[in-house]
């Protein structure tokens, strides 16, 4: 028992505990590697969740390990580890194990596994608990939820408090009209006066808090809350949002915050999964100096979808590799040589790489029960499965049922990935155990060859992983490739192992593409060890190529190789491949009029070309090496391992001084794969005049060149890089820029001083122009972002006042914690409104802290749409999300917020007019009723049709003038002078209503209740008047909401003053409404107030729109100019 595992949930991991996990199982905690199933004890983890790249990294065993692999025993492990105190930095860990002789061992980041990180490409490991649940690095860099609120509900309720000083204000004039009323008379009898002056000053005052309390519009939170819920319901059924090809919807998970995307002033979006898909495709190749395309996928044409990444080979490249058919044009040597130089770059392609590759689907050696077993069994299992034959249907299985339930009782802490839909396929009988040993690991559980078998009883010893039942339904569109290598052995009658594409995974999605292209035209890598890699050509056969030593990629050297013995001529060779800026200088020198030279230049100029078209350069070169030059090389290397000095540098320095001399065999252009529609939505947001930040944790090279390719970074645009290994360098470059961009904008000033005087319109396009961002784009790595976010180096200022004259910034190598920082000093110290968006759990922190975060329900998981604000299936409906339904969410609710606050206010002011006539006692005209329903029921309906249904704008022409978009990213619907301006056109047509009516009704005979009948009338129309003006469109819905509330008023007033005659202990206002409505001053008063009230608002209106229209105004002037237009004419030729 104590040497057996059990399954617990993630919660009950504690520090210290052992765990034992299997591929494609997802890291519970900070583990410690011990054990691998690799017999180098290396492992691979996916760790997209962390920083958003979905390719392989390499994570070995502690040292002294790896002696250890094959009799390991967790129960026997007792030695201590020292490691330091949590923190959120993802790629730095130190620490040492204490054996019991008191031998330090020193751990790194190499040997520890991250929580979210995804085991690949291997069968088992195990380790030690370091970090678990809060103090994970994970978790540290993820904030905590927060309550998200808008501009406009922020100003609002500052409104808000303005009313509630403004009822305050009325009410203390009203008790001091009442004392002063009071004061005029002496020994008044009751009911006139029941108390002292002051008491009944006191009084009125609570009364007059009463009667007006309507000033605060607490129904206004009711009726924003439900405009925001339809607005969200139309949002979620809008097809435009709809993606047809994942076949989801876009989804508003916070309701609260729909104005917001109107107002948006700064992007940050992560990269991979988010603009890219990142998927690499093969596009061009040049091989000594001939050019080879490939511009076709293998599954292209099916419905746009692309459930494969491999291009459809070239048929000259082929025609000169194999010496058949015509030869290719403009070849700078024999046929056969030419041929044996693409050989080589094929070669190369194959070689030169970390990939790794796999023939079948992983297995552990842990039984359902938790017992490890044997590893001499699991290796003979092993060799038994490479010897198969090719027929599956004779080789022993498992059941589905049985496999699955030992799928069922993991073997690990983690659960398995989400196969559980196998349930789906048929309901599971009781778990009988196979009874004879598994022959096969290439058995598909959904064979129809699967049959129950019952032998001797004896503990099951593999486990095949994955289960393809559930992924039917989406045709294969998203297989991992071990599960479309399954998905191939099922859908062949007799599959063969050595048929089958091995499975590759790299550290680089680059990598891959390669080397598949490399297998399409036949020289296909089928294995790899840290010490041989096995290739196989239809020339040579199957050759086993011993590797002597792998020089690692960095971003100083640009390139990486990989030196091998060549097993046909003994021959120690060096491949290298890099970028074009590193490489070509390194190349032998030749003579001008050579070959080589021709080659050299030819391969420059195909460069180039790719370049333009915004692939992804790498040049691929050759060193054939003495035996002598790598015993001398090795020697010196090996002196510069163990360095302790400036150790990054000196290996540098020695791959350097072995990568020189290089022969040039070719160059690739490779396709980083942009998400559909990204850069036309990149262009159109900057447009809008929103600044787009980029923030990704890739390498500087390939995340520029994602900008350039996805047009955030245009050719004509300065390009300034931050890329400093010091806090004084970053402090000097940026305040170099800074001087210099401040002596460009001077210059510029200086040149508008002196230009001459041009008409309004030129004048509105110039300053409409962003001059100072117009040409700047920013480049930030991550150590630079450490120096720049570090309060003590009081960098961040001068760093923010560069990125303002930039309108787009890339930042690389950024942690997760880094970039909600970001965000949170734009949000802070430029005062901006923010969005972040992104597809991965490493975007949380980022998305939680933004204004608007939203997720993009893409392949990394759902913690991004958990933790968003909205959710939208790819990048490109972020146009229409912000620029359409943003535009037209902040403009309805802004004015639908002001008519709000007008009409309340409306009605109070002509309630506080009446008491000048009735002594300040708190008397109103109306019944109490009316005061009730007012909000609830008469005047409900506008405000609603206003919210939800109103456009400023139709939709094509928001998308077509992106620069729309600026009227809601500056807030100008709603200022924080609109409120009094609103105020002082609800005191103006108050104070118009009450006063006509007073006018027309003087020295009559008239109740109060008339009176309040008519003014309450009046104050209707104009109210539902205004209404009509404020709306920007007519639709069915506009006019229903009108002819409602002046319907609703109408019947409960004549039925309320027909059948009420003393109802609710109110004083009874029966048939009084009958009475007014027979009197012609009831009809003409109710028509003057409407055009004296409203008159004002009207020519102001009128005014704006002919005189000073606004853009959207504008742009409708010229749409419907250009409706009217007759089409031009075509298909005429004319002949002179």
């Amino acid at each position: 028992e104590a040497s057996r595992y059990k399954k617990v949930l993630w919660k009950d991991v504690r520090v210290g505990d052992l765990i034992h996990l299997s591929n494609n199982e997802v890291v519970p905690a900070d583990i410690l590697l011990l054990r691998s199933s690799d017999p180098n004890g290396l492992c691979y983890i996916d760790t997209g969740h962390l920083d958003g790249e979905t390719n392989l990294k390499q994570r070995q065993v502690a040292r002294g390990f790896l002696e250890k692999q094959h009799f390991f025993e967790p129960s026997k492990f007792r030695s201590s580890i020292e490691v330091e105190a949590p923190t959120t930095k993802i790629y730095r860990f130190h620490g040492a194990i204490v054996h019991p002789s008191g031998a330090r061992v020193p751990v790194g980041s190499d040997n520890l596994l991250l929580r979210e990180c995804l085991l690949k490409n291997t069968d088992f490991v195990e380790g030690i608990v370091v970090y678990a649940g809060h103090e994970t690095k994970a978790m540290l860099n993820n904030g905590g939820p927060r309550y998200k609120r808008s501009s406009l509900e922020k100003q609002m309720n500052q409104d808000v408090i303005w009313c509630v000083f403004i009822l305050i204000f009325l009410c203390v004039l009203g008790a001091i009209g009442c004392k002063v009323w009071l004061s005029f008379f002496e020994n008044l009898p009751p009911p006139f006066q029941e108390n002292h002056e002051t008491t009944e000053a006191i009084l009125a005052f609570w009364i007059f808090v009463i009667i007006l309390q309507i000033m605060i519009p607490l129904s206004l939170y009711v009726t924003l809350e439900m405009c925001k819920i339809i607005q969200v319901y139309h949002i979620h059924h809008n097809v435009d949002l709809y993606d047809p090809v994942m076949d989801k919807r876009t989804e508003c998970r916070a309701l609260n915050i729909t104005e917001e995307l109107g107002q948006i002033q700064y992007i940050f979006s992560d990269k991979t999964g988010t603009l890219t898909e990142n998927r690499m495709i093969f596009r061009r190749c040049a091989i000594a100096g001939v050019d080879y395309d490939h511009p076709t996928m293998e599954d292209e044409g099916n419905n746009g979808k692309l459930t494969n990444l491999s291009v459809v080979v070239n048929s000259n490249l082929v025609s000169d590799l194999h010496q058949e058919g015509t030869v290719s044009e403009n070849i700078f040597s024999t046929r056969p040589t030419h041929s044996a130089r693409i050989h080589e770059f094929l070669l190369l392609l194959a070689l030169c790489n970390t990939v790794v590759c796999s023939r079948h689907p992983h297995y552990d050696i842990m039984n359902a029960s938790g017992i490890i077993e044997e590893p001499n069994l699991f290796e003979k299992t092993d060799q038994a499965s490479d010897e198969q034959s090719s027929s599956s249907s004779t080789s022993q299985s498992l059941t589905a049922n049985d496999k699955y339930t030992r799928l069922e009782e993991s073997r690990s802490v983690t659960p398995s990935p989400p196969l559980n839909t196998y349930l789906l396929n048929s309901k599971r009988s009781a778990h009988i155990p196979t009874l004879s040993p598994i022959d096969s690991v290439d058995t598909s559980p959904t064979s129809e060859c699967l049959q129950n078998q019952t032998s001797k009883t004896q503990r099951p010893k593999l486990l095949n992983i994955p289960s393809i039942v559930f992924l039917k339904k989406n045709n294969g569109n998203n297989l991992t490739d071990e599960q479309k290598v399954k998905l191939n052995q099922q859908r062949s009658t007799t599959p063969s192992p050595h048929d089958i594409k091995p499975i590759y995974e790299a550290e680089s999605p680059d990598e891959l593409a390669l080397v598949d292209a490399a297998y399409n035209y036949g020289c296909r890598l089928i294995k790899r060890t840290p010490t041989v890699a096995t290739v196989e050509t239809p020339s040579d056969g199957k050759l086993n190529y011993e590797i002597l030593n792998v020089l690692p990629f960095d971003s100083t050297r640009k390139r990486m190789s990989v030196i091998f013995r060549n097993p046909l001529t003994n021959q120690i060779v060096l491949y290298c491949k890099g970028a074009d800026t590193t490489m070509l200088p390194h190349l032998t020198p030749v003579e001008d009029d050579s070959e080589q030279k021709l080659i050299i230049n030819k391969t420059q100029h195909h460069l180039n070309g790719y370049a333009r078209e915004g692939l992804r350069v790498l040049v691929m070169a050759k060193r054939v090496i003495t035996q002598h030059q790598y015993d001398e090389w090795y020697r010196k290397h090996q002196e510069a391992e163990l360095s302790s000095d400036n150790l990054e540098r000196k290996l540098r320095d020695s791959y350097s001084s072995i990568e020189c001399n290089l022969t040039l065999l070719g160059t690739t252009g490779i396709e980083d794969r942009l998400q559909e529609g990204v850069p036309e939505t990149l262009s159109a947001l900057l447009a809008a005049g929103i600044v787009v930040w980029v923030l990704t944790g890739d390498k500087p090279e390939t995340a520029i060149n994602i900008a350039y390719s996805a047009k955030l970074f245009s050719p004509q645009m300065e390009l300034l890089k931050l890329m400093a290994r010091s806090k004084e360098a970053a402090e000097t470059t940026i305040h170099c820029y800074l001087a210099e961009i401040e002596r460009q904008i001077k210059d510029e000033a200086d040149a508008d001083d002196n230009r001459p005087s041009t008409s309004a319109i030129d004048d509105y396009n110039y300053s409409r122009t962003p001059q100072r961002n117009k040409t700047r784009a920013l480049a930030v790595d991550g150590k630079t972002l450490t120096f720049i976010l570090d309060k003590r180096a009081n960098l961040t200022k001068p760093f923010l006042k560069l990125s303002t004259y930039c309108n787009s910034v890339l930042c690389c190598r950024a942690t997760p914690l880094q970039k909600a920082y970001i965000v949170r000093v734009v949000k802070e110290e430029l005062k901006m409104r923010t969005l972040a968006i992104g597809d991965g759990a490493n975007d949380v922190s980022m998305i939680q802290t933004a204004d608007v975060g939203i997720g993009i329900s893409g392949q990394e998981g759902m913690q991004a749409v958990m933790a968003a604000d909205f959710a939208i299936s790819r990048f490109k409906y972020l146009e229409t999300f912000l620029l359409v339904h943003g535009h037209w969410s902040y403009d309805r609710l802004s004015r639908m917020v002001r008519y709000f606050f007008y009409k309340n206010a409306a009605f109070v002011f002509l309630c506080f007019w009446y008491q000048l006539f009735c002594g300040f006692s708190g008397t109103v005209m109306i019944d109490q009723m009316y005061l009730m329903l007012y909000n609830l029921l008469f005047t409900s309906l506008p405000p609603l049709a206003i919210g939800v249904y109103d456009q400023d704008a139709p939709a094509h022409v928001l998308l077509e003038k992106p620069y729309l978009y600026r009227r809601g990213r500056l807030g100008k619907v709603y200022r924080s002078y609109s409120f009094w301006l609103t105020m002082l056109d609800a005191f103006y047509q108050s104070t118009c209503i009450l006063f006509l009516c007073q006018l027309a009704y003087n020295d009559t005979d008239i109740d109060m209740f008339e009176f309040g009948t008519t003014a309450t009338t009046a104050c209707m129309f104009v109210m539902l008047l205004h209404a009509a003006i404020e709306m920007r469109s007519w639709t069915v819905i506009h006019l229903a909401s009108i002819l409602f509330s002046i319907g609703a008023f109408y019947l409960y007033s004549i039925t309320y003053n027909a059948y009420c005659v003393n109802c609710f202990g109110l004083p009874s206002t029966y048939w009084t409404i009958q009475v007014a409505m027979g009197r012609p001053q009831y009809w003409l008063v109710t028509l003057l107030s409407c055009v004296v009230a409203l008159l004002p608002r009207l020519l102001y209106r009128i005014s704006q729109t002919v005189l000073a229209p606004d853009e959207v105004t504008r742009a409708l002037i010229y749409e419907r100019r250009a409706a009217r237009r007759e089409p031009a004419i075509t298909g005429l030729s004319i002949t002179l």
